[in-house]
């Protein structure tokens, strides 16, 4: 069925990234077998292992109750199975932000985060460190009532007083009132985990109910949101943009698109009910409908799609091709593969893949002018073996050779580990405008300025304050960063390698910049919702600003990763590739002292060379099948960066 291009997308992703896990393991036993010493080459490889596994294609579904996003997700994973695996009702299906994804393994779980963690200023993220803070439940995916009964829980909720509600952060007037109390949720966030394929191949859904959702989990908007390659905001086909969805929108969603560069895509579900109409086009209502949200929510028209999730989980559970088709649903998958294609080709472009591969191509290239010369070799002491005294001559002179360019790599390599030690020594005044006592000198400024002035204009001028003074440690940052690239090009310069190999490895914290400017921007704008003019000093605005700081340290944390590992591999290649040409020599001149003392013994025997030529052969032979196996292997949507070989310190001549 041609509704299967998401599930078949999804797939080829998830081969493409084992079809590369599986080189890159590959190359690290290669490693292991013919270059002991290379610690250093097996540390970028795993790097990019790391990546490829921690990595997830995650669609997050924005938009308030009612509007079918539980029945979308049946729909979007029922392709499997054709059935429905979430239980779905009229009514709050779901009250809480809710994650579904697959561990891997067999056993369904659901995890669930009392609402009570709302009266403290813990992240979702620090009590995903916490496994005792969650309600765990399991139950069997396969037996339909088991899954009923445990995901249900998702939509408890309990009744508390209005001030209750209050303090936990929640805004009154999108709450169901009974009598003098009102309810919320009885969870902060659940996570449910099931065993099914497109789950497993790294798809992950994120449910967010409701603005009061939201608006009372900042972290959400600032941080779960703008992580999300693909972002849906569900309508109702038949009432286009209420009141409460342009809040929502205006509020969460415009920032995103604005100041975090986040593609968002309208969906218009229950386009069904439109087929009832007796006196309208159904196709022309919802060409209408699609042209008026788009103007509003200011999107192109090809991002407003209408959808009818219910029908296109009839349709897929009858095999009937003509309903899914009537339902649009394939409309909507087909915008999930274009948000897939880019992430599969950003990924496809990644520093570390692209480092590992071009570790493994000049490795190639390396062995197999080390071969060459071996091969040159052997056939003019082959040529040349008349005379026992004349094969001496030869065999001398080619070992003279073969020390001169171990000793000139031998040299080479102790310049690079001086330059190394040079780089490393940088680390201290590099990071220093970005360290976790500057980033809480801080966040007690803000603390202490909203302390003396808790108002609406107070607390915007503590963003205002906290997000300029985490710019001017990032204008410090950035001038450490130009004095430590200045150094590199010294290093560069003195190893004979021009400008632009230079440059090629020079740091730069410019992706860092624009996301924390992004954040201001949105933070700014987030600060502005009436949950947060409204509110005085309470909870939401401590966790508002606790959340801030932490999204503004989480970045902080991955920059700093990102610089330790850039100081400890922006020479690795070159290292890497000085280490193995001394380990063929070093190998190269053993064989030929072997060899040397067998001729004075025995007139005519060049077995030892030819071992070695044969030895070096093989092991390129297995390399060139690892290179092979990338070509072979399911490819990115658009063509990956081909790896470029990397210019040695300086050229050894071959041996002749």
């Amino acid at each position: 069925m041609e509704d299967a291009i998401l599930r078949q997308h999804i797939a080829d992703y998830d081969r493409w990234k084992k079809a590369l896990d599986h080189q890159f393991a590959s190359f690290n036993t290669w490693l292991r077998e013919h270059f002991p010493n290379s610690a250093g080459a097996r540390q970028v490889v795993q790097q990019a292992r790391a990546l490829l596994a921690e990595d997830q294609f995650t669609l997050a579904l924005v938009g308030e109750f009612s509007r079918g996003k539980t029945e979308l997700i049946n729909a979007l994973l029922s392709d499997t199975y054709g059935k429905r695996l979430l239980p779905s009702k009229p009514g709050r299906t779901t009250m809480c932000p809710t994650e579904i994804f697959s561990d891997g393994g067999e056993r369904a779980s659901l995890r669930l985060l009392p609402i009570e963690t709302l009266a403290t200023n813990t992240s979702l993220e620090s009590f995903r460190r916490i496994p005792q803070k969650w309600v765990t439940h399991e139950f069997d995916a396969d037996d339909p009532d088991a899954t009923r009964e445990a995901l249900a829980k998702v939509a408890a909720s309990k009744s508390v007083t209005p001030e209750e509600a209050a303090r936990y952060g929640f805004d009154r007037r999108h709450l169901d009132s009974k009598g003098k109390l009102v309810e919320i949720p009885a969870w902060r966030y659940a996570l449910i985990c099931l065993p099914h394929p497109l789950l497993a191949q790294g798809l992950r859904i994120i449910d967010t109910p409701g603005l009061n959702a939201l608006g009372n989990e900042p972290e959400l908007t600032l941080s779960t949101l703008p992580s999300a390659q693909a972002v849906a905001f569900l309508l109702a086909a038949d009432a286009g943009v209420s009141g409460t969805d342009l809040n929502m929108w205006e509020t969460h969603l415009v920032p995103l698109r604005e100041h975090r560069d986040t593609t968002v895509m309208a969906l218009l579900n229950k386009v069904d009910v439109l087929w009832d109409d007796p006196d309208e086009d159904a196709e022309m209502l919802l060409r209408r409908m699609r042209a008026q949200v788009a103007k509003l929510l200011a999107l192109p028209q090809e991002s407003v799609v209408g959808v009818s999730a219910k029908k296109a989980l009839l349709a897929r559970s009858q095999g009937d091709q003509e309903l899914l088709q009537a339902s649009r649903f394939p409309e909507f998958e087909s915008l999930l593969v274009q948000r897939l294609m880019e992430h599969r080709q950003k990924m496809a472009e990644n520093r570390s893949l692209h480092q590992a591969l071009t570790l493994m191509a000049d490795t190639r290239d390396l062995l197999k002018r080390r071969l060459n010369s071996g091969r040159a070799a052997l056939g003019h002491l082959q040529r040349n073996s008349a005379a026992n005294g004349d094969q001496l001559a030869e065999l001398a002179q080619l070992q003279q050779t073969v020390r001169e360019q171990h000793k000139v790599c031998h040299q080479e390599l102790l310049t690079l580990k001086s330059s190394q030690r040079m780089l490393s020594r940088q680390r201290a005044s590099l990071l220093a405008p970005i360290s976790s006592q500057q980033l809480q000198s801080l966040i007690d400024d803000t603390s202490r300025a909203l302390h003396q002035r808790w108002t609406p204009l107070g607390l915007a001028k503590a963003i205002d304050g906290f997000m300029e003074g985490v710019d001017h440690q990032l204008s410090n940052l950035e001038r450490e960063v130009a004095q430590v690239n200045r150094l590199l090009d010294a290093i560069f310069e003195r190893a004979n390698l021009g400008e632009k190999e230079a440059r090629e490895q020079h740091f730069s914290i410019h992706k860092f910049r624009i996301a924390l400017r992004g954040l201001h921007r949105q933070a700014a704008q987030l600060r502005r919702s009436p949950q947060l003019l409204l509110a005085r000093r309470n909870r939401l605005t401590e966790r508002f600003i606790a959340t801030l700081a932490s999204e503004v340290g989480r970045l902080y944390s991955q920059l700093i990763s990102t610089a330790d590992g850039w100081l400890d591999q922006a020479l690795e290649p070159l290292k890497q590739h000085v280490q193995y040409q001394k380990h063929l020599l070093n190998r190269h001149l053993i064989k030929l002292t072997e060899l040397k003392q067998k001729t004075r013994n025995k007139r005519s025997d060049l077995r030892t060379l030819e071992e070695e030529v044969l030895r070096n052969e093989s092991a390129l032979a297995a390399l060139e099948e690892l290179l092979r196996q990338s070509s072979a292997a399911p490819q990115p949507l658009a063509p990956a960066p081909k790896p470029h070989n990397v210019t040695p310190l300086k050229k050894v001549p071959a041996v002749h």
